[in-house]
């Protein structure tokens, strides 16, 4: 017999179960019975709760997020681009001067682009 810790966090709370497992004939692992479970919820502070009282239901997240989104979407563009580049320097489309200033990948190996 075995106990198994299980946890899930999240970002206001923690949940928690102890669970019973036995391993049967076939070697595979059998779950029993859960022993204990439980949950916390992480309480807002007062301002936060106040806003959202207010009406503004903004996370404290919000700004992370945002700017999380902001590097993804300019990752995307730039990845984008490099993969054209690729394709249009394997099909030697590209002028020669501008497809020296790329490596094997794409990506201008000088700072700036060429015109």
């Amino acid at each position: 017999m075995r106990y198994i810790l299980g946890l899930d966090i999240g970002t206001n709370s923690v949940g928690w179960a102890v669970v019973e497992a036995i391993i049967d004939e076939d070697g595979k692992e059998k779950l029993v019975k859960i022993n204990s479970l439980g949950s916390r919820i992480i309480p807002m502070d007062a301002a936060t709760l106040g806003d959202f009282n207010a009406g503004k239901t903004v996370s404290k997240t919000k700004n992370r997020t945002e700017r999380r989104l902001m590097r993804r979407i300019l990752q995307r563009k730039v990845l984008r681009r490099e993969r054209l580049l690729r394709v249009l320097s394997l099909m030697n489309f590209l002028p020669k001067h501008y497809a020296q200033c790329l490596d094997r990948y794409g990506k201008i190996i000088s700072d700036r682009e060429p015109k």
